[in-house]
């Protein structure tokens, strides 16, 4: 025991400037990462060819067909065409996430069992029928009113509805996958360390607005994230992380969600999203007129309003997005970097050797997710929302604005 106490000293004293894994684990991310870089192009080529199937096997023109035979209210027509659409899809989509969730529990990033994993699944349907026919109601009542300005009148309805589901996710969706106690519950002096941390920032959180995610009963990894706008902005540490990461660990991961928080960047996110989304529903409007003309005969729908072009819509969404993955994804990086300075600043002069705590936060991370060292350009333009842990290892280990002439970015 004193053997591994001194050998444990010894490392830890040891300077974090390069992300690294050890030979057995390094062996399991590189096989993670080809698994998840194939499971990613393969799960969004299938749902393509679901999307496809549907159209070209005419279900939601039945779906259609017998809505209107049970009512001439459209709002009622919704909520019969849209679940039923979602759950012939959803039931196609399982086998790339049984999958996928297999590979989670062989790797050791999952400890869920199937029994919960299908809770959620099927929580997580009923939501987006419920939403989505909501969703689509209001679409078709804009697409029939006002076909030529339709996309531009649905984008402002859009608009309220994601906000409010952004308000309500943390106190309403969020309770119904994962349970939240108060943290200062159970750890009142960590809610005081990371007040001293929200202090040091200028800003004072309030320990009702910290919690604790029972993450354990269904992941290994650490984790903490920022949530919600207004009176529903909360942020939320994963019990494994507490459990698993020194107290200055905490501070700085807790430091990056707050510079989430500070930064707005809930709101600048949201912002960017409904940008994107002005262009997108412009281009979809367009695209599916186009794809109507030519094979809206052969698929036996209407027009561009009839309940049946729903799938085609869908689709064409599901192509744009994938083809702006790379744009997405580098906005999301823009963000979690600059979380990252914001959370290396903070925590400077609070913990002792604030660089070195924030590269080992890191690297504590990497090694529970089993993230791969070596990821290729391609696969961090297309997959990764964050910087990769290689990046943000060297940029934590080497960031030091402190120095004469220099000046930090956002906590001076």
């Amino acid at each position: 025991m004193l053997t591994w106490t001194v050998q444990a000293a010894t490392a830890a004293a040891q300077p974090i400037t390069t992300y690294t894994l050890p030979p057995d684990k390094l062996a399991k991310a590189h096989a993670l990462y080809l698994i998840d870089v194939w499971l990613y192009f393969a799960a969004t080529l299938y749902g393509f060819f679901v999307l496809w199937l549907v159209l070209r096997r005419r279900w939601t023109v039945q779906f259609r067909d017998v809505a209107e035979r049970i009512s001439r209210n459209r709002f009622l027509q919704a909520f019969i065409v849209t679940p039923l659409l979602i759950a012939v899809a959803s039931l196609l989509l399982l086998p790339p996430e049984i999958y996928g969730h297999h590979i989670g529990r062989k790797y050791g990033l999952s400890v869920q069992g199937w029994g919960s994993w299908s809770r959620d699944w099927l929580i997580q349907f009923v939501i987006l029928a419920v939403v989505g026919s909501l969703i689509a109601w209001v679409l078709y009542a804009v697409l029939r009113h006002s076909p030529k300005r339709s996309w531009f009148y649905f984008w402002l309805a859009v608009i309220p509805i994601a906000a409010a589901l952004t308000f309500i996710a943390p106190v309403v969706i969020d309770p119904l996958f994962n349970q939240f106690t108060p943290l200062a519950s159970k750890h009142p002096q960590l809610v005081r360390d990371l007040q001293a941390v929200a202090h040091r920032a200028g800003i004072d959180i309030s320990a009702d607005r910290m919690f604790e995610m029972n993450a354990s009963a269904k992941y290994t990894g650490s984790n903490a994230y920022v949530t919600g706008f207004g009176a529903s902005k909360r942020v939320v540490v994963w019990d494994t992380a507490i459990s698993s990461m020194p107290p200055a660990d905490v501070m700085f991961t807790f430091a990056h969600e707050l510079g989430h928080y500070v930064l707005n960047h809930v709101v600048k996110g949201f912002i960017f999203a409904m940008a994107y989304c002005f262009v997108l529903f412009y281009a979809v409007y367009k695209l599916a007129l186009v794809a109507i003309r030519r094979w809206g005969t052969g698929w036996s729908i209407r027009g561009l309003d009839d309940w049946a072009s729903l799938p085609l819509l869908a689709l064409i969404i599901s192509v744009l997005l994938f083809l702006s993955a790379p744009g997405l994804n580098a906005f999301s990086r823009y963000l979690e970097h600059d979380a990252d300075i914001f959370g290396l600043e903070v925590i400077h002069g609070l913990v002792p050797d604030s660089q070195q705590v924030a590269a080992h936060s890191f690297q504590h991370l990497g090694e529970e997710w089993l993230e791969y060292p070596y990821v290729s350009k391609f696969a961090e333009l297309w997959l990764w929302n964050h910087p990769t842990n290689a990046d943000r290892v060297h940029f934590a280990a080497t960031y030091d604005p402190w120095q004469p002439g220099r000046s930090p970015k956002f906590v001076k």
